[in-house]
């Protein structure tokens, strides 16, 4: 009983000493390099306007959180990709009607999105990010809230899914 205790005091002990990192859920995308620390992934140059104006994800979480990418670019056309937890899953396309952009646009200035800090985030295992770039006159500005973001980026999220997700997507063909 005596070496039980002991082997049980042992494991413990060796088990909090660990230096295993934990789990954490699929990270935003991050760029290759730290100079372009704030664009989403295949949006091109912070120095100049590419044709995105919107992108938008929610990552995937342990539990049942909604997982999807969303893409507008200035001309109004839209890529939209179901991961999951979502109503449409895969890859869909829309148009955005020209209002709903300047919508948005109108939104994020009156909610401050060009002075949010870059990321709101912290060391958490199992909780999904949401990344936010918007262009709003050539310059992209990207967000990632995980943790303690302002209710305003919460507030333009919403915003911005009411206009887009009801639009009338369609499914794209598959190669296979």
């Amino acid at each position: 009983m005596k070496h039980l205790i002991i082997i049980a005091i042992a494991a413990i002990a060796m088990a909090c000493n660990s230096s295993k990192k934990a789990v954490t859920p699929e990270p935003a995308p991050q760029p290759a390099s730290a100079s372009d620390a704030d664009i989403a992934p295949g949006s091109g140059s912070n120095n100049k306007s590419d044709g995105l104006f919107l992108y938008l994800e929610r990552t995937p979480c342990f539990g049942m959180c909604k997982a999807y990418r969303l893409e507008v670019k200035t001309d109004g056309s839209a890529t939209y990709t179901g991961r999951g937890n979502v109503e449409l899953m895969g890859a869909h396309t829309a148009t955005v009607p020209q209002e709903s952009i300047k919508l948005i646009r109108a939104k994020a200035e009156e909610l401050g999105f060009r002075q949010m800090d870059d990321k709101y985030d912290a060391e958490v295992t199992d909780l999904p990010s949401t990344v936010l770039r918007l262009d709003l006159g050539g310059k992209p500005k990207q967000v990632l809230g995980r943790v303690g973001q302002p209710a305003a980026f919460k507030q333009l999220v919403a915003y911005i899914e009411e206009l887009l997700l009801p639009l009338d997507w369609k499914p794209v063909a598959s190669d296979r």
